[in-house]
């Protein structure tokens, strides 16, 4: 539903002081600290109005109002004038990141912590699954008999280690071999682009040493034998969630659970991976779950591939004018660093 000019300003203007003050907004207050151009009754009118419409609903008769879910929803699309992040608040983010070591576990926590300190709500960032973390060498070692361990040292500074069990012995001088062979053709590249795409089509050439493709099978399904993924969500700011809602029990319970049980928001997250831009999941629009919070979403890369997702999470009143291009500018500030780990 679309709504005229005179309910536009009237809503936006609502919305914005609900979000500064936290109390139900009246149409004397609007009239007095919004350049609305109406008289009180008239703006009393639209309030009316707008609650008949299902954008605003009254907690109390004889008070003011307050936006519903679907009131924020329209804001969020149609209302929002998205503020500058300021040179300093810039300055803050970027200094995060030089305190770090440039390792890809350290650089999602830096920034679990900004979001949540300059949002002043909750901060979820979701790391790459460890299919998606680029090998930064590989290196094959004979153990004892047919057994053989795989090295893996990857680009975010994980190491793996796999063993591999063949049918007969191998020469420590052959997997010294194979392992600068595959060096040569498989690091900065995915464990899943190594194992379907890059392996075969090693196989098929004749530039390789040897044994490689006999081995080469056994390897690819060792890379995959174990789950690579860790413990890849960074939570911060649950005292700012607390502040934001300790006078609101109910939406505080369930929100707090969801952090408790964590598998929600991995899902919740990964399903934002793959989606460009920045998403606002309002309330239970979401999920039945998710009432009275507003979750704000967007992915990052390493490279052109989408690889992780970040968010905040807190009280439908955030304030959307900073929220929204502070995760905008954040994303686009660790793709580029994470991409700089890849090379």
């Amino acid at each position: 539903m679309d709504l005229s000019p005179r309910h536009r300003v009237i809503l936006k203007a609502l919305v914005e002081e609900f979000v500064s003050d936290n109390r139900a907004v009246g149409s004397k207050t609007l009239s007095e600290k919004y350049d609305i151009g109406l008289s009180p009754a008239t703006i009393r009118s639209s309030l009316a109005e707008l609650e008949d419409m299902g954008f605003v609903v009254a907690r109390h008769t004889s008070g003011g109002r307050v936006p519903t879910e679907r009131g924020y929803r329209f804001y969020v699309d149609s209302l929002v004038t998205l503020f500058e992040l300021t040179i300093k608040e810039k300055q803050r983010i970027q200094e995060e990141y030089l305190k770090m070591q440039f390792r890809l576990d350290q650089v999602l926590i830096a920034t679990s912590k900004v979001l949540a300190s300059l949002s002043q709500s909750a901060s979820v960032v979701l790391g790459p699954e460890g299919s998606l973390d680029t090998l930064k060498h590989i290196e094959l070692i004979h153990v004892n008999g047919n057994e053989v361990l795989m090295i893996l040292v990857m680009r975010s500074g994980t190491v793996l280690n796999r063993n591999i069990f063949f049918d007969h012995h191998i020469s420590q001088e052959t997997l010294y071999q194979i392992s600068r062979y595959m060096n040569d053709n498989v690091k900065g590249f995915d464990v899943h682009e190594v194992q379907n795409n890059l392996i075969p089509q090693m196989m098929m050439r004749k530039d390789g040493p040897e044994d490689f493709v006999q081995l080469a099978p056994s390897i690819a399904r060792a890379m995959g034998a174990e789950s690579m993924v860790g413990d890849n969500l960074y939570i911060d700011g649950l005292k700012n969630l607390y502040e934001n809602f300790k006078d609101e029990e109910d939406h505080l319970e369930n929100i707090l659970h969801l952090f408790d049980e964590k598998h929600f928001l991995r899902n919740f997250f990964t399903e934002h991976v793959p989606m460009d831009g920045v998403y606002t999941i309002i309330g239970q629009e979401g999920d039945t779950k998710l009432g009275g919070v507003t979750i704000i979403t967007t992915n990052y890369r390493m490279g052109e591939k989408r690889i992780g997702s970040m968010g905040i999470i807190g009280p439908q009143r955030m304030n959307y004018n900073k929220t929204l291009p502070l995760l905008e500018f954040t994303s686009k500030l660790v793709s580029e660093m994470i991409t700089k780990l890849s090379r």
